[in-house]
């Protein structure tokens, strides 16, 4: 009696190994086509969110108020990518900082509502169309300051 070892040719490997498909830059292409279609649905979902965001902060308290700001930091993370859709990827940026904030807050202990607010406003100035290049950037860069100036901070317990 023999034994006979047969090894399958695996059909996956095979495809993966032979040329084809599309060229990066057409895929790139179709992708940038299937994005803009979303514009529309993200742009309301982004706006839906802010206004989440703004009840939010509203009645966020006065002094620490830790389940407010999970509240705001819960909201503003899902938001995260929506602003490269909708064509105004500032608001990425400025998400991440507010995000960024709140950590900084919640893991040092201190609070700055203030600081909390000019994020929030600032999403809504970067939504809105017509602003500048350079007037977002500026607007992107004091929010990173805002930001930074927590991230270091001694916890006061």
């Amino acid at each position: 009696m023999s034994i006979r070892i047969v090894v399958p040719k695996l059909r996956l490997a095979q495809l993966l190994r032979m040329p084809g498909g599309l060229p990066v830059v057409d895929a790139v292409a179709n992708a940038e086509r299937n994005l803009a279609t979303l514009r529309p649905t993200c742009e309301a979902e982004l706006l839906a969110l802010l206004e989440l965001c703004e009840q939010s902060f509203a009645t966020l308290a006065e002094a620490f108020d830790d389940a407010g700001l999970e509240k705001i930091y819960a909201i503003a993370v899902r938001g995260i990518g929506g602003g490269r859709i909708c064509g105004a990827p500032a608001v990425d940026t400025a998400l991440i900082s507010l995000c960024d904030l709140i950590d900084h807050l919640r893991t040092t202990g201190r609070y700055d509502r203030k600081a909390v607010g000019v994020h929030v406003s600032s999403w809504r100035l970067l939504m809105g169309a017509g602003l500048p290049e350079a007037g977002a950037a500026a607007v992107l860069d004091g929010l990173q300051r805002v930001s930074l100036r927590y991230a270091e901070a001694p916890r006061d317990d």
